[in-house]
């Protein structure tokens, strides 16, 4: 009998023996009932069993589940259009793991002819590596997704899977290119309670973003933030109002503090080059957010304050939304203040001394480097 069926049998037995306890050949009785007893517990050991093993494999599942959603969603821009790009090979949320087999993958190769024209081994402050990649020292290089994996050509991976496009596109480096991403914000001075964001339209595609930029050889990334800040949000005319801009970019950018560091799902990446940054936090006082003044430089089509929770926010560039959303979440866990819904500014002096994760998006796969040839780095910049 299955469990069910034996625990029904056994209180049966356990009603008739209570009713005949003293009765003549009630010890056989008892001893039936022992042994029905063992049984029960041997069968309920089992089905414990079962159940656990059953529990096991759920979660497996529903791991396995959950990784291909972050698969999808931290790979689908890489994979999407750029309109300065070829078509892209189009590749299925599967079809983006380099440990799937794929035999007929046939990707787009494209890289810009700007990216030729920059070998910084030919011409003079060139920022883009020579084409032959087996030229490069990949001891110095280093990724925020850990070891950097290669192809059987040499050529390295990127480490969230295809792309449906080889070569570097409109990236200099191959493998990670640098950048850093100023994240500054101020709460509306008309309106108190509206928390925004400083974002600049794109040339390139259209499409508004944070002010940030690619890091320069050897440059601090601190440094390349405020510089890329600058150069995209602070282009003033005139000296009076350079001056304040800088004097107040001195005080917001005095501290603060790492929202995220890793890969980004970024329309320029291929293959075998992709954007990596360091996206960094601000937050301007009630002086600074009346007073900063904003002009799009060179590089930005327009600069604006951005409501955040806006349609605008919600279809930034790359992986800005998710950054953003991060610093929406520091705010949430301050405290208020009275009747507004406004981190006190006790909450945001917090801000500058608490510690939040560095990396808000899982590392590549584990099994990568077990299909493809790992080789160690330590750091790397670049220019593009």
């Amino acid at each position: 009998p299955n469990l069910s069926e034996l625990s029904s049998i056994i209180h049966q037995r356990f009603d008739q023996i209570a009713r005949d306890w003293n009765s003549p050949g009630s010890d056989k009785d008892k001893q039936t009932l022992q042994s029905l007893l063992a049984t029960e517990q041997s069968l309920l050991a089992e089905e414990q069993k079962r159940s656990r093993d059953l529990a096991a494999q759920l979660d497996l599942a529903h791991r396995q589940i959950h990784a291909m959603k972050y698969q999808r969603e931290l790979h689908r821009r890489a994979r999407g259009k750029h309109p300065l790009y070829p078509e892209r090979l189009s590749v299925s949320d599967y079809g983006t793991l380099w440990s799937v087999v794929w035999e007929e993958y046939m990707p787009v190769e494209y890289t810009a002819q700007v990216v030729f024209d920059n070998d910084r081994t030919i011409k003079p402050k060139g920022w883009a590596d020579p084409i032959n990649v087996h030229k490069l020292d990949w001891s110095a290089r280093s990724s925020f997704e850990g070891i950097i994996c290669f192809d059987s050509s040499g050529h390295p991976l990127n480490p969230r899977g295809r792309t449906g496009m080889r070569g570097r596109g409109l990236l200099g480096m191959w493998g990670p290119n640098f950048a850093a991403d100023p994240i500054v914000t101020r709460f509306n001075p008309h309106q108190p309670t509206q928390l925004q964001v400083v974002a600049i339209k794109r040339q390139d595609t259209g499409e508004w973003a944070l002010p940030g930029g690619i890091v320069d050889a050897g440059e601090n990334v601190s440094a390349a933030v405020r510089r890329e800040f600058t150069e995209e949000a602070g282009n003033i005319q005139d000296e009076e109002g350079r001056e304040t801009f800088n004097q107040l970019a001195e005080e917001l950018f005095a501290s603060g503090e790492v929202i995220y560091t890793g890969y980004v799902d970024d329309p320029r990446n291929t293959d075998n080059a992709w954007m990596e940054t360091t996206a960094y936090h601000f937050h301007c006082s009630e002086r600074m957010a009346k007073f900063l003044p904003l002009h799009h430089g060179d590089d930005a089509a327009a600069v604006t304050w951005m409501n955040v929770g806006s349609a605008q926010h919600a279809n930034l560039y790359a992986s800005h939304r998710e950054w953003v959303d991060a610093v929406v979440q520091k705010f949430e866990s301050l405290p208020r203040t009275g009747m507004s819904s406004r981190p006190s500014d006790v909450g945001l002096h917090r801000l500058k001394h608490s510690h939040f994760p560095v990396n808000l998006l899982p590392k590549a796969a584990k099994g990568a480097q077990h299909f493809f040839t790992p080789r160690s780095s330590k750091s790397s910049s670049s220019k593009s």
